[in-house]
């Protein structure tokens, strides 16, 4: 078996037995993982034996936990396993999606991300929460995917020893593997895959607030180096203001542009993601360019034209029209 599916599963329906019976009719091995579910769920777990090998532990520890947990271990049970598949055990995912992503991988791709188009009836949480996410991980990563809340994913087992220094043990660590994937220049593929929500999605075990929050957040950590970066410029340009005035206001936009994009490259590249390997190539350097040019080109015009604006608030409105413009950018050109 060269393709292990593995599934986290916490208090999971009976459909995860059906899912289980067909990923073994079609030659996967399964790794199913028993995220410290309830008694009453123990039976459920006793039949999953028969397609599939079924791990477990007391306490409840989260769907990354649970990835991790589950990885660390594809190499014991399935040793001549190249790839893994993970996807959730509540029946979202159909098995001719897992079985479109581990072709898509015979051809040679390590890292694929099913994508759903959430055409036609969608819950409105998952509605909203997938467009804002879109947003938040393009604007933070500098990257755009269309669906990166997908639990549908495939990768090579080479990921492994980088994926297991990811952080986060609930929800976010799925997001903040994609965040460690896009910077360090992994190739990303999609499959279009099925948007399946049962029964409006009520078994999903996902808190809206607390969850989305909490991926927000190790989002926005991602983008440290660039929101420092701001802070220090616009400190920077209101000491300036104060000390100087007017005079020579091109000069300092020409500066404090330098500034932003050199310090967001020192903090990213040394501080938030030493741990992992960080690439870096011609493209980021015109990328850096590029946003430069960018900011100095916006404020200058933001400037000119409102001149009785102080430059702080000029280069605010620019750092967000810059932003919503990066935005549609990349989601008109993906």
């Amino acid at each position: 078996m060269d393709t292990v599916v593995l599934l986290p599963a916490y208090n999971p329906n009976i459909l995860m037995i059906k899912t289980l019976r067909e990923l073994k009719a079609e030659g996967f091995g399964v790794i199913v993982v028993n995220d410290g579910s309830i008694a009453e769920f123990a039976e459920l777990f006793e039949e999953a034996k028969k397609y599939a090998v079924v791990l477990d532990y007391e306490k409840n520890r989260g769907k990354g936990y649970a990835l991790r947990y589950g990885m660390e271990r594809i190499s014991e049970h399935f040793p001549e396993a190249v790839r893994f598949i993970t996807a959730d055990a509540d029946g979202q995912h159909s098995t001719e999606d897992i079985c479109n992503i581990r072709d898509k991988m015979r051809l040679g791709e390590d890292f694929v991300l099913g994508s759903r188009d959430f055409k036609g009836k969608t819950p409105l949480r998952s509605r909203v929460g997938n467009s804002m996410s879109r947003f938040v991980f393009s604007v933070s990563c500098s990257h755009y995917l269309s669906d990166n809340q997908s639990g549908l994913r495939g990768f090579g087992v080479c990921h492994i020893p980088w994926m297991l220094k990811v952080k986060g043990d609930r929800y976010e660590y799925e997001m903040n593997v994609l965040t460690c994937a896009v910077k360090q220049k992994i190739k990303i593929f999609t499959v279009p895959i099925k948007t399946i929500y049962i029964d409006d999605n009520r078994s999903s075990h996902f808190n809206p607030i607390r969850d989305t929050l909490r991926i927000h957040k190790n989002m926005f950590a991602s983008a440290g180096g660039s929101l420092i970066a701001f802070f220090i410029s616009l400190v920077m340009i209101l000491v300036i203001d104060i000390l100087c005035g007017w005079h020579m206001w091109p000069i300092r936009v020409y500066a404090l542009g330098t500034l932003c994009i050199l310090t967001s490259w020192i903090l990213n590249r040394f501080v938030w993601y030493r741990r992992f390997n960080f690439k870096g190539d011609k493209r980021l350097v015109f990328s850096a360019i590029l946003r430069w040019i960018l900011y100095v080109l916006v404020i200058l015009a933001i400037h000119t034209m409102l001149w009785f604006l102080p430059l702080t608030i000029c280069y605010v409105i620019s750092v967000f029209l810059v932003m919503v413009g990066e935005y549609f950018t990349r989601k008109l050109t993906t």
